[in-house]
């Protein structure tokens, strides 16, 4: 008797219907097992928290983590993507994520492409601060601040006076600078489950702060004052430990302060309008440099403390590059450009349609021509972002 050679049915070759099925269907449980893991996740975090007793005090940090989870296993489906943001005011990086600040509110979008969170405030004249998961969203012409994670609102706080100034740390406190009935105006800081730590009622004598940064490990707070003297406006730098609450005095410089940051744990950078100065947290001047006689642009420092400066001088920009400790790197006439991004060894220029990319010594890598002109750049290890109208597109070095 012939046996039967018939293949079975699973043998038999699958349509290319048939493929694109199965192919979904694998997504599907690959999905699920993403979200599954996502949830034991957060509940073994929440086990953790309330063992040791720390829930009560831990629900912000729970909610940043089990942010941080979202975005680290649900990624998005990648660049570009419109953000809904058409003229962008402000725009700072999160863990995995950033902000933009529009006239009408802001959004959060992960680095990979997703959409968290979109917040529409309806403050007159909005700003915000932005530390490693959260962010704080005020109103300069009110006495409203929303303090955001990367998905969700936190807290919502009407404070008795027009708020001047905030400032985030990376671990979640919050300094604010308010009017004041009594004296020039006050400093107040809340801890990250939002209760006030210290507050501090500021004269005409020791100014209105116009720049405030957060320490690296966010126990200290510097603040660069502005006051006027003798006919000068002069900055009043001080150093805030949030433990003690006592401010000290750095120094007395005049001139208005551009851009305050931490370049480590002891040493403070200040770009006023005519000087950048290194300043010990200690107290006393480290480092200067001086570019007296030209016009400051643009500044930016990357996260080793590596500063790039752009100046104009009538009709010419000037592009300069110093290493953390204000050593001159590169200095010279560049193309006209709008903004300049400092990212290690590389720095960007953002001109009215197009990007230039050099090397810290000014060596010219490439240049890229654009349809839109550029509003910001994200630079980080992996990629670059572009942000142009309403559009956030990743941007590539062109081939050579």
């Amino acid at each position: 008797m012939r046996k039967n050679r018939n293949r079975p049915e699973s043998d038999e070759p699958l349509s290319e219907g048939r493929v694109e099925y199965l192919e979904a269907a694998r997504q599907r449980v690959r999905n699920r097992r993403i979200r599954r893991t996502a949830v034991l996740l957060v509940l073994l975090t929440a086990v953790v928290l309330f063992a040791t007793g720390i829930a009560g005090s831990s629900v912000a940090a729970l909610k940043d983590l089990t942010d941080t989870a979202r975005i680290a296993l649900l990624p998005g489906s990648g660049w570009p993507q419109q953000t809904g943001v058409a003229e962008l005011e402000q725009m700072a990086p999160l863990t995995g994520s950033f902000v933009e600040l529009g006239d009408e509110g802001c959004v959060v979008w992960s680095r990979t492409g997703k959409k968290l969170n979109s917040i529409q405030s309806g403050y007159a004249r909005p700003a915000l601060a932005a530390g490693k998961t959260r962010f704080v969203l005020y109103n300069r012409s009110g006495n409203e601040l929303r303090v955001e994670s990367r998905t969700q609102n936190l807290y919502t706080k009407q404070l008795e006076n027009s708020i001047f100034l905030c400032a985030m740390s990376d671990n979640g406190t919050l300094a604010v600078v308010t009017e004041d009935q009594t004296s020039m105006a006050k400093l107040l800081v809340y801890s990250p489950s939002m209760e006030q730590q210290l507050s501090w009622s500021m004269t005409s004598n020791d100014g209105t702060p116009l720049r405030m940064a957060f320490s690296p490990d966010s126990r200290k707070l510097a603040a660069a004052a502005v006051t006027v003297s003798g006919g000068q406006v002069m900055t009043n730098l001080y150093l805030i430990n949030l433990a003690s609450g006592d401010p000290v005095s750095l120094v007395n410089q005049g001139g208005v302060p551009q851009w305050l940051g931490w370049t480590s744990a002891s040493t403070i950078l200040a770009v006023y309008d005519t000087r950048a100065v290194l300043y010990n947290a200690g107290g006393g001047e480290r480092a200067v440099y001086d570019f007296a006689g030209t016009e400051l642009k643009d500044v930016s420092v990357d996260a080793a403390g590596n500063v790039a400066l752009l100046l104009a001088s009538g009709q010419v920009s000037q592009a300069v590059t110093l290493d953390k400790n204000l050593n001159v790197q590169f200095s010279a006439a560049v193309s006209a450009a709008n903004s300049i991004v400092r990212a290690g060894n590389l720095f960007y220029l953002l001109a009215d349609n197009a990007v230039e990319c050099f090397d810290a010594s000014g060596t010219q890598q490439w240049s890229q021509n654009l349809d839109t002109s550029p509003q910001a750049l994200l630079a980080n290890s992996k990629d670059l972002l572009l942000f142009s109208g309403n559009t956030v597109q990743k941007l590539e070095a062109p081939a050579e």
